[in-house]
């Protein structure tokens, strides 16, 4: 249990930063109904880069090895992908309800493929190094034979 416990705190950081992501596309449209607060969007581009290579950097630092020497789920790197393409896409859509709908989707994405890598990590029997040994010198040990 150690080794996916001591994975859980990047995947934990990929949901934040996949919820903040989600919380300034959602919040960034309602700031910048209000005249005064326009200002804010040369930080919003830029915090959009952020969340995006944030992202990045973080899933492929985490469930990458999590895929390779644990639990071998494509899912968790399929929804990741798909969420990291939204979130490209979104930056090269026109304003509207698609760039909005694609950057809460590649979040969602994001945020879901980090928590179900939580979730396999765990129930993977392979991740709990205190039954792999003892799996392994069960399976590997011939029995005794009697001498009688």
């Amino acid at each position: 249990m150690a080794n996916s416990i001591s994975r859980a705190p990047g995947d934990r950081a990929g949901v934040i930063i996949a919820t903040l992501c989600f919380l300034h596309c959602i919040g960034g449209p309602a700031l910048l109904a209000f005249a005064g607060l326009s200002s804010f969007l040369k930080f919003s581009e830029r915090a959009e880069y952020l969340f995006l290579f944030a992202s990045a950097a973080i899933g492929a630092a985490v469930l990458l090895p999590a895929y390779k020497r644990r639990h071998r789920r494509k899912s968790c790197l399929a929804m990741f992908g798909a969420g990291l393409l939204a979130l490209f896409a979104h930056r090269h859509m026109s304003s509207g309800l698609p760039e909005l709908a694609a950057a809460l989707i590649g979040a969602s994405l994001i945020a879901s493929a980090h928590l179900f890598n939580i979730h396999y990590s765990r129930q993977c029997a392979c991740c709990n190094p205190a039954t792999e040994g003892k799996g392994s010198t069960k399976t590997n040990q011939e029995p005794k034979a009697d001498t009688q």
